[in-house]
């Protein structure tokens, strides 16, 4: 979740003198694109629109018009099938598998960077639909150009008990991160993506998969969490919504309210499975 491997701007460039070959940019442009595509990299997966309108009108919107070219079986998909190898949940949620490709910077107003890799994301479509044009760009993280975030614990998780139901929420640590405009970011993108409502039915399948399938004897299930909270960690990172559920059932079950938890984890199992029967 959060980061993931950024293209190389060695091969974004590569990309514009095929681009060149094909006709899709020409002259200055192909100079012009080159610089684009330099400043979008050094200033973390951004532009200025001074910048992109170096482009000339008639070569953006040539490029705009070639994304399609970037669909199965057409001359440019070469670009996505590279940009989605390895990729197997979609970095804006890490539940959906990616399906589509984002511009970060939106196509229709930044056109020159309509076929620039570094700024093609790979999306799954829940997400697609929701980043849409309802907010700007800003408001979500760039997956390619997140800070190195490795060791540091910045997203938890929350188990409480409301009536009989047990309610799952998210937060992120402001101290841990000790940068006020990330921590700002990282709640304007959870909230926008409306992660909270969208992972609730991810976590209760998660936990019934890994958690409830090896035992619902409380000595067993406090054992067992402990020792799959760290593979889970392993696995995905700190930070994904799985370690975070696991640190916080963990936590949960070795305190005063794990016999209650248990109770309504198995609950939760018998409904699912009164509910498949």
């Amino acid at each position: 979740m959060w980061g993931i491997c950024k293209p190389k701007i060695e091969d974004a460039k590569g990309d514009i003198v095929i681009f060149k070959e094909k006709g899709i940019v020409k002259g200055k442009d192909v100079d012009s694109l080159d610089l684009l595509v330099e400043q979008y990299e050094a200033q973390g997966g951004k532009v200025t629109d001074t910048q992109h309108d170096i482009i000339s009108e008639k070569g953006a919107k040539s490029i705009h018009a070639h994304y399609e070219d970037t669909e199965a079986n057409k001359p440019l998909y070469y670009i996505r099938q590279e940009l989605n190898e390895n990729v197997m949940k979609c970095p804006y949620c890490a539940i959906g598998q990616p399906a589509t490709l984002d511009h970060y910077m939106p196509k229709n107003k930044y056109k020159a960077l309509a076929l620039c890799r570094l700024n093609l994301v790979p999306m799954c479509w829940e997400c697609n639909r929701g980043k849409g044009h309802t907010h700007p760009y800003t408001e979500y993280i760039h997956p390619y150009y997140l800070p190195d975030l490795s060791g540091i614990t910045f997203l938890n998780a929350h188990i409480e008990i409301v009536g009989d139901v047990l309610n799952f929420t998210f937060s992120f640590d402001k101290e841990a991160l000790r940068d006020e405009d990330l921590y700002e970011l990282l709640i304007s993108h959870w909230r926008n993506m409306k992660l909270d409502e969208r992972l609730r039915k991810s976590v209760i399948d998660f936990i019934h998969s890994e958690v409830l399938s090896e035992s619902t004897d409380m000595e067993v299930l406090v054992k067992y969490v402990a020792i799959l909270a760290e593979r889970i960690k392993n696995k995905y990172g700190l930070n994904d919504w799985r370690s975070a559920i696991m640190r916080a059932l963990s936590q949960q079950l070795n305190g005063e309210n794990g016999n209650v938890i248990v109770k309504n984890l198995i609950s939760m199992k018998r409904q699912v499975k009164d509910i498949k029967i």
